[in-house]
């Protein structure tokens, strides 16, 4: 089986406590059996705290959907107490995914993971991947299937090495991927309402994204009209757009909707560069500016003591993707309205 992975993965190391944010917080997090055998056995106080803090196969969440074992510090008790080894699989994965498309195995990082989307947009040049050998076993797929995987798997090749010419003016290579052009800015919806409303569908994930939502709104109806600010530059939208097409695309393979798949790269990225600001809770500020290095001058200026205009972008795409990325009934309403 062939093992692919994005150019910046193997980069990858969690930074713990000097996270802004934490996955210990607001996620149902799952005991495996293994990990829960292992808790069975340690002996102790702090066994009988792992023991009573399990139910139904999961942590019990305490206020605010906060682990149990997450300290005042945002370290884990399990990690400090027992070892990176005990933690359960989810925990210790995450943000990590893996899909197989017959004998290809694909791994990546969740963008809802701030590290892992500063590394993303961090790179210098197009989004590339390494691919090597790996002794996992393939999907058994018919010969019928196994071409109709080569077909969506070459197009998808096709849409990797478009936006990765960089020889060719953004725009065309949008064209040439995505069918985008200038005179209809937030395809595939016809305007930044279009975009809000079907925004406005998916189920909340939680008060962050509900404040995020009424930002959006709000400036929405206060202003003439919304335009991309520049905080974006060509190279970063150009990686997030490839990588979001990584991330889903092939799936169509399983669940179909292959152009709502395609198309939901187009709809991420639009809602994350039209809405930088409001995703990301920047309190808005007029500027026509147009440029790019005075878009994120004038960021830098109305971003919260201690953050960068590159903080506020992570955080933007970071909100939007644990709203979407992370909900199979989310990722399947907007790619069905997005679906032809």
């Amino acid at each position: 089986m062939i093992l692919r992975k994005p150019d910046f993965y193997d980069t990858f190391k969690c930074i713990a406590s000097q996270c802004t944010d934490t996955c210990c917080v607001g996620w149902e997090i799952d005991v495996d059996r293994n990990s829960q055998e292992v808790y069975n056995k340690v002996a102790g106080t702090f066994g009988e705290k792992l023991r009573a803090n399990i139910e139904d196969g999961h942590f019990k969440l305490l206020p605010h959907d906060r682990c149990p074992f997450l300290t005042g510090g945002n370290l884990c008790e399990i990690y400090t107490n027992l070892g990176e080894g005990a933690l359960c699989d989810i925990c210790r994965e995450h943000p990590r995914f893996v899909e197989v498309y017959g004998n290809v195995m694909e791994r990546g990082l969740g963008l809802c993971c701030e590290e892992a989307t500063r590394l993303l947009l961090a790179g210098n040049g197009p989004l590339a991947f390494v691919s090597e050998e790996s002794d996992e076993p393939e999907d058994e797929l018919s010969e019928d299937d196994r071409e109709i995987c080569n077909e969506v798997l070459y197009e998808r090749e096709y849409i990797f090495r478009t936006l990765a010419d960089f020889d060719k003016p953004f725009g065309n290579r949008l064209y040439d991927a995505f069918g985008y052009t200038g005179d209809k800015p937030f395809a595939p919806l016809n305007d930044a309402r279009g975009l809000y409303e079907l925004l406005a569908k998916t189920e909340s994930f939680g008060p962050a994204w509900d404040e995020a939502l009424t930002r959006i709104k709000e400036s929405i109806e206060n202003a003439a009209g919304l335009q991309d600010e520049g905080y974006f530059s060509e190279t970063e939208s150009a990686r997030l757009l490839a990588y979001l097409v990584y991330r889903h695309y092939a799936k169509c393979l399983f669940e179909g909707r292959e152009e709502g798949k395609r198309n939901f790269a187009l709809f991420f990225w639009n809602a994350v560069r039209f809405f930088t600001r409001e995703l990301a809770g920047i309190p808005a500020f007029e500027t026509n500016k147009a440029s790019e290095i005075n878009g994120i001058a004038e960021l830098n200026s109305a971003a919260p003591e201690g953050q960068t205009a590159q903080r506020v972008k992570i955080n933007a795409i970071k909100i939007l993707s644990r709203q979407l990325e992370y909900s199979e009934e989310n990722m399947e309403l907007i790619e069905k309205e997005l679906d032809g």
